[in-house]
């Protein structure tokens, strides 16, 4: 008996968010979505001049490059894909993000720290940004829900891992990337993927959400310019699922798309503590 070919998550997924519009989004999201970034804001600028922060901002100056994107907290610009890397980790270095519980992670310091570099480079009105940032972070939940529990339990950091694929889907969202270019986006993100528990109490656990918001920008630049990759990785032999958890739930991935979005469901956090 030949093996039943598997459920098409990438594809479904990436049709889904990138139809995603501003004025067809309950307004409960889209006040979700704008707290999000209130939070967000706040957290990256208490991080900012944090040890780890203050390190991967003096390497990215020393680096130099086109002024694109601000540095939250300080006068520097810098490239969109470092200002992406150094926000995000700022944001996520005490902690204090919010949260959601689908992807056992933070939602919000992989997603904004791209969206918003890249929309000070390539612009962006208001609307188009909080619409990107639904879809980001409606895809990392629902790939969440894909792979959870048993991605987490492996000991793979969540918002590193996922937190890839929610930056790399809020910026093809921007974009206006096609179908072909969101699912060729989405396979960069996961061919680059990364981030481990056992880096806990580290300065590399922050370091993973900023790696997540820069590694997602450059995928969906790089789809944009015609670069390769897998296009169903989610679901193909050896690619996320497969490798990344030990019980994969490509119906729940799926389940009820639409009818109530991941980001009203959002956590935010009285300490910082998960």
């Amino acid at each position: 008996m030949s093996e039943a070919p598997p459920v098409p998550v990438t594809a479904e997924l990436a049709s889904f968010c990138r139809q995603i519009r501003y004025q067809t989004l309950p307004p409960e999201a889209l006040e979700v979505a704008r707290q999000c970034l209130l939070d967000w804001l706040g957290v990256a600028l208490a991080g900012s001049d944090e040890p780890l922060a203050r390190l991967l901002r003096e390497d990215a100056l020393q680096d130099g490059g086109a002024p694109q994107a601000s540095l939250i907290g300080t006068c520097d610009r810098l490239t969109a894909k470092q200002a992406a890397l150094v926000n995000g980790a700022a944001s996520h270095a005490l902690d204090y993000d919010d949260v959601h519980l689908a992807m056992s992670g933070h939602p919000s310091v992989p997603i904004w720290p791209a969206l918003l570099a890249l929309a000070e480079w390539r612009g962006g009105s208001g609307r188009d940004v909080l619409a990107a940032f639904v879809a980001g972070y409606e895809m990392e939940c629902r790939i969440g829900m894909l792979v959870m529990p048993g991605h987490y339990t492996t000991g793979f950091h969540s918002t590193g891992t996922l937190g890839a694929f929610g930056a790399a889907a809020a910026c093809a969202h921007l974009l206006g990337l096609d179908q072909d270019q969101w699912q060729t986006a989405l396979g960069i993100a996961g061919a680059q993927a990364a981030g481990l528990k056992s880096m806990f109490g580290t300065m590399c656990k922050p370091l993973h959400a900023g790696k997540a918001a820069a590694n997602g920008l450059f995928a969906a630049l790089m789809a944009e310019r015609g670069f390769t990759s897998n296009p169903v990785v989610l679901e193909t032999a050896q690619g996320f699922a497969a490798t990344q958890t030990t019980t994969p739930n490509p119906a729940r991935a799926l389940a009820n798309l639409g009818e109530r979005y991941c980001v009203r469901d959002t956590l935010f956090k009285y300490h910082a503590a998960c």
